[in-house]
């Protein structure tokens, strides 16, 4: 396709793989048929059109359904650790994609990967849910809700632009984008990806112990985690990525990237109490809950590190025959990291939070007790 836009398509997409013991593969192939048919614009492609915006181009009946699912064998051995499967079972999709994986062990994994551009975590779990065999596929919406985004997003998010376009910001991605070239060059090292699982015991001594107050009535897991987060990766500027789609007032049905970042410096962080002020009315911007200012100076110590929370979206995935997952897990790659840190909070399983820490080697980490590291 003329003016494709490659260079979109080429950025990681969201994907996850949930792990069963056995798959009916072809009801699964016919369950991504149904979902596709009802969707078309999965099948679509992006492209740059007229003054150079931004389109996804699709037919309302595609012939070419069968692309949106594979069935492929691993070859990695049976012992082969989970990170190196993960990483063999990561790969790009055009707009969406199921892949079904019989891996060496007898287990299956189905692999869901969705275009970042096209939509958000939302989106993402509403056509994975649509999986499930007691969910109906249903039709999506595709078409922006808004034909300038710019300007919602910046009343949502009032301090956001002014931190990120600062000296500190660009130290920062310059240094991390420099330190990969060089090792990946010289020493074949790459980001470090470490896991650990979330103390539930120890998380609910922490909410109990809350006094409620009139911004922060009550601390959910997101506002410990995140605290926990920027200050064990000594941030100095954080991201949170925020759903919008509730300040946005949008239908449920509404396809797209709806996911803001509100920003905290240290002051804004430290107390869990004080990140649940910050965004407790899902119809208001942010509200910043210090008076420390952020991070401009070229000199600026302390990091840049960014958050985002899958667990509000997490589906027990139930496939044809009761068939009941295993694991449920991201699959993030290994690649160029312009931020010190980034964490991802997701459900392996419906009792089992985890928190994925993927940072620079010289980024330090002073671990609290609720966090118990899975691996590294």
């Amino acid at each position: 396709m003329s003016n494709e836009a490659t260079q979109l398509l080429s950025v990681p997409p969201i994907q996850t793989a949930t792990l069963y013991e056995r798959v009916d593969v072809p009801a699964l192939k016919a369950r991504t048929a149904a979902i596709v048919a009802q969707n078309p614009w999965l099948l679509g492609r992006l492209a740059y059109g007229p003054a150079n915006t931004l389109e996804l181009q699709y037919e309302t009946s595609p012939s070419n359904i069968s692309e949106a699912f594979v069935e492929v064998h691993c070859p990695l051995p049976a012992n082969a650790p989970e990170e190196q499967v993960a990483a063999w079972l990561a790969h790009a999709a055009s707009v969406f994609q199921v892949v079904t994986a019989h891996l060496v062990n007898g287990s299956v994994a189905v692999v869901v990967a969705l275009c970042h551009a096209v939509g958000d975590g939302s989106t993402y779990y509403r056509l994975y849910k649509m999986l499930d065999v007691h969910e109906a596929p249903v039709a999506l919406t595709p078409v922006r809700a808004f034909e300038d985004t710019a300007a919602f997003f910046g009343a949502l998010t009032p301090h956001t632009a002014p931190a990120m376009r600062t000296l500190f910001v660009l130290r920062r991605a310059l240094v991390n984008v420099v330190r990969y070239g060089y090792r990946k060059l010289l020493f074949r090292s790459l980001p470090q990806i470490v896991e650990y699982r979330v103390d539930a015991t120890a998380l609910a001594a922490i909410k109990a112990a809350h006094a409620p107050r009139k911004d922060a009535p009550y601390l959910s897991t997101n506002d410990i985690v995140a605290s926990a987060f920027f200050k064990m990766t000594s941030t100095a500027l954080g991201l949170l990525a925020i759903n919008l789609r509730d300040r946005l007032r949008l239908s449920p049905s509404a396809v797209g990237n709806y996911v803001g970042c509100f920003v905290y410096a240290r002051g804004d962080y430290l107390d869990p109490a004080d990140v649940r002020a910050s965004y407790h009315d899902k119809t208001a911007p942010q509200v910043k809950m210090s008076s420390e200012p952020f991070p401009t100076s070229l000199f600026s110590p302390g990091h840049f590190s960014v958050m985002t929370n899958w667990c509000s979206f997490y589906h027990h995935l139930v496939l044809d025959g009761n068939v009941t997952p295993t694991a449920h897990l991201p699959l993030t790659r290994h690649g160029l990291l312009p931020f010190d840190a980034t964490g991802l909070l997701y459900h392996r399983s419906p009792s089992d939070v985890r928190l994925v820490v993927t940072r620079n080697a010289s980024t330090p980490l002073s671990v609290p007790s609720f966090l118990q590291l899975v691996s590294s």
